[in-house]
């Protein structure tokens, strides 16, 4: 026993110097990816119209098919949305010309929310999918990112902005969702 305690001594002391203190652990806490406008608590909910996914220039085709349906459904159970039937959208962005990759700007896309009586919009940009050559025996297996904003109507405020990443060994659906989950997580109701 007396050996065991002069062997776990010289671990213990080294270990000692390597303790956070509660200031240094706030400053490098866990790495918050959204921002909200001040406005955004303002209003307990908001009605929003949920935007075609979109994919950045540097993306040639994202699999964005599934996730405008589950973005509706993944912003409604945060507590804070009530959103505006996809039939609605894509029959106003039918009537109003808009391709899918054109509604990326926040005047666009505040003038389109108006028009479906919305008090918000909400964009996702897919920024990666990719698959990590490490995991060459997962052929399923990718990365995600993608960007979100939600845009006031009324003012084309910016009252959330986050960046969500994902991984999954279930594809690039699945990636995507997941990065649109934690892409979410700063708003979603205590």
């Amino acid at each position: 026993m007396k050996r065991m305690a002069l062997l776990l001594l010289p671990c213990l002391l080294l270990s000692a110097g390597c303790v956070m203190t509660p200031a240094q652990m706030a400053a490098f806490g866990p790495r918050l990816n959204y921002a909200k406008s001040p406005g955004f608590d303002a209003q307990p909910t908001w009605r929003t119209a949920v935007l075609p996914p979109t994919a950045s220039s540097a993306l040639e085709a994202a699999p964005t098919g599934g996730l405008y349906d589950y973005a509706s459904m993944a912003l409604m159970r945060t507590g804070r949305f009530t959103v505006v039937d996809r039939s609605a959208v894509d029959r106003l962005l039918a009537e109003q010309e808009f391709s899918y990759s054109g509604v990326v700007d926040p005047s666009s896309a505040a003038r389109l929310g108006k028009m479906l009586g919305a008090e918000a919009v909400m964009l996702i940009t897919v920024n990666a999918v990719k698959h990590d050559p490490f995991f060459d025996n997962s052929p399923e297996y990718r990365d995600a990112q993608l960007h979100v904003k939600i845009i006031s109507v009324e003012t084309t405020e910016m009252l959330y902005s986050s960046l969500g990443e994902s991984s999954s060994f279930e594809g690039a659906a699945d990636a995507l969702r997941g990065a649109l989950e934690t892409a979410l997580a700063g708003i979603r109701q205590p």
